[in-house]
């Protein structure tokens, strides 16, 4: 398989006369088979930075399919991998759109935050000072926020069933609790992953006395 990596290194702050220049450098390698990756990484500590990884999947793979994260949770469930499934929902509509929603987000149990952009102007019917008027479909947008977190993505498979079925921009988020700057454990996360996952290390001074 082949990976892209992307390394954030520590901000470099450079001081000339009166002016202090900061910059940010990022380093981007791409086609890298899986021990390449990992190579990688392992050089990063050995230069004696931490290293904060993140893992994004492709939003499609090769055949025009979504990446599957009930496949990468049962993979790191296989290799003992802890980890957080958050349930993401892109849902902004009319008051009307937005009921419906929630009602199929109250169904499965769980919790949710709402919240309304109001548009006014002299061409709006919507007077802040009036809540009945806040429902107008082309001047009241609502968007709708599932509180939808658990150790096990099985628990959210019905609510992201539905809420596909209902056209809604759905994904689940994982978050693998690994050792923090441990090759083994990053090893055995990305091998969870699919092609063309974009791995991000942003590296830090590590702190080598506990200060």
């Amino acid at each position: 398989m082949a990976y892209q990596l992307k390394i954030t290194y520590p901000r470099e702050e450079s001081a000339t006369d009166n002016r202090t220049t900061e910059r940010t450098v990022h380093e981007y390698l791409e086609e890298l088979e899986i021990d390449d990756v990992i190579q990688e990484y392992e050089k990063c500590l050995t230069k004696g930075y931490s290293v904060a990884t993140t893992f994004t999947p492709p939003e499609v793979d090769a055949k025009g399919a979504e990446p599957d994260p009930f496949a990468i949770a049962s993979e790191f469930v296989r290799t003992g991998i802890v980890y957080k499934a958050t349930l993401k929902l892109k849902a902004t509509g009319s008051y009307e759109q937005m009921s419906k929603i929630a009602k199929i987000i109250e169904q499965e149990g769980y919790d949710y935050d709402i919240a309304v952009k109001l548009k006014v102007n002299e061409n709006s019917p919507v007077d802040f000072e009036k809540e009945s008027s806040w429902f107008d479909s082309q001047y009241a947008k609502y968007t709708i926020n599932p509180k939808a977190s658990t150790e096990d993505i099985n628990e959210l498979k019905a609510l992201y069933d539905l809420l596909v079925e209902a056209k809604q921009e759905v994904k689940i988020n994982l978050k693998a609790k690994v050792k923090k700057d441990d090759d083994e454990s990053f090893a055995t996360q990305l091998a969870a992953y699919p092609d063309e996952t974009l791995i991000s290390l942003r590296l830090t001074d590590a702190d080598l006395y506990g200060e």
